[in-house]
């Protein structure tokens, strides 16, 4: 290596570790694989590329080298030393946004004891749709459902969602105007990673508030429910799915197929069973503020 080539710093900060490689008459830069953090080592300086990127194992990573003869010059040295500071600035802010929102979509996604686990995969499917929770800098993040044990949040880098040099420029006004935080977007992935974005309407839940049952499916509700005791909703999900209403004349089971068409299970899941007695639960709503008044 050269006298020259030694005025620069070696070492780790930021989680971007430049490297002296003296045996091979070089510089290895390794870094975080973010386009925002490597970017600057793709450009090139006196028409020649100045950086060389190294395939490696490590997908979360990306390695850069830099022939001794790039860094022959003052003004060299001076380029390189800049790629490597603003590379390790934009690290440390990704890092940081990152725990930023996990650290608060972990504590607000979180119910009924479970935990929220991040993908930063696409989705296998080629699409995904959800409500944006995050719309940050560098990452979108946007729920992706859940399980019994598990709430899912699917997390985009920004620079898959940017187009053109005023978006990078502004990014942050870009994401907030286009990915505002409670909006639902319907995300295409294309084969080079690249997404495009819609809005989506989720499909409304019909709700036992939302949808009136008619005297005569009441009935049969109540008469269903009662002969079929607690597990009636799951005996009413199974024949609905079989179209077999056992213990029940034509009527009947016309009634209960007619709900499943109009409202279905989504709805049944739902349904208290005070919609199935609403005379009781309105005579129970009146005699409760009489029992306060009678206790005062």
């Amino acid at each position: 290596m050269t006298t020259r080539a030694n005025k620069i710093q070696t070492g780790e900060l930021d989680g971007v570790t430049v490297i002296a490689d003296p045996g091979n008459q070089r510089y290895l830069v390794d870094l975080p694989n973010s386009y925002d953090v490597y970017w600057l080592f793709n450009s090139k300086d006196e028409k020649h590329s100045f950086a060389k990127r190294v395939e490696q194992p490590d997908i979360k990573r990306a390695i850069y080298e830099i022939p001794i003869e790039n860094l022959a010059t003052d003004e060299q040295i001076k380029s390189f030393t800049y790629k490597v500071k603003e590379a390790r600035s934009t690290a440390k802010a990704i890092a940081s946004e990152r725990e930023a929102m996990e650290s608060v979509l972990s504590f607000d996604q979180a119910h009924d004891n479970k935990t929220v686990a991040f993908i930063y995969k696409a989705p296998t499917k080629g699409f995904a749709v959800g409500e944006i929770l995050h719309s940050g800098k560098f990452f979108v993040a946007q729920s992706a459902g859940e399980n019994n044990e598990k709430v899912f949040v699917r997390v985009i880098h920004s620079t898959k969602l940017l187009q053109g040099k005023e978006e990078f420029a502004n990014r942050e006004e870009t994401l907030k105007e286009k990915f505002p935080v409670g909006s639902n977007k319907y995300l295409r992935y294309d084969e080079l990673g690249r997404i495009s974005a819609k809005d989506y309407q989720p499909k409304q839940v019909v709700t036992a508030e939302t949808q009136t049952l008619t005297e005569d499916q009441r009935a049969v509700l109540r008469a269903y429910s009662e002969k079929n005791g607690q597990a009636w909703k799951e005996k009413l999900n199974a024949a609905w799915t079989t179209g077999s209403y056992k213990g029940l004349d034509n009527n009947q089971s016309a009634l209960l197929q007619q709900v499943r068409n109009q409202l279905g299970p989504e709805w049944l899941a739902q349904l208290k069973t005070d919609d199935l007695y609403p005379e009781t639960a309105k005579k129970a709503s009146v005699a409760k503020p009489k029992a306060t008044a009678k206790s005062r």
